[in-house]
């Protein structure tokens, strides 16, 4: 069973989402940066005030974790994302390892990504994640080379 995240914060999160990552879909002449980049900066702002609210949630710390172009805080938030899921009993892990394990790649850190790949492998299988299997296929033969 799936947690269930408070609509409005994940309507605020899809639309932001949803406005960053429009840079990477096609066909790329109808992308606006500019209006991905204040996406970005809308979601750092909700990032803060709910950290600030003392409502931090995971969904939305990995979302920002997603989208941060600094490898190091990239980890630094997903790792915090992990650690606030334990506060949410249905709250999918693997998708965060994911983007963990990609980062620390980026950083030179294989060893520590290849536990996060084996882990987040046996939290898909759990799940039964067959898109996120095969992401950490891939994820594996990249590491491999």
């Amino acid at each position: 069973m799936a947690r269930r995240i408070p609509q409005p914060l994940y309507d605020e999160v899809f639309e932001l989402v949803t406005l960053i990552a429009q840079p990477y879909a096609e066909p790329l002449e109808d992308v606006d940066p500019a209006s991905a980049a204040l996406a970005l900066g809308k979601l750092r702002d909700l990032y803060e005030r709910q950290r600030n609210a003392g409502a931090p949630d995971p969904l939305l710390t990995e979302a920002l974790a997603d989208f941060t172009d600094d490898a190091a805080e990239s980890v630094r938030l997903y790792r915090l994302a992990l650690a606030q899921a334990t506060d949410f009993p249905d709250e999918p892990t693997h998708t965060k390892r994911v983007g963990l394990a990609r980062r620390l790649c980026q950083l030179g850190l294989t060893s520590d990504a290849a536990r996060e790949l084996e882990v987040a492998r046996r939290e898909a299988f759990a799940v039964r994640d067959s898109s996120a299997l095969a992401e950490l296929d891939e994820l594996a033969k990249e590491l491999a080379v």
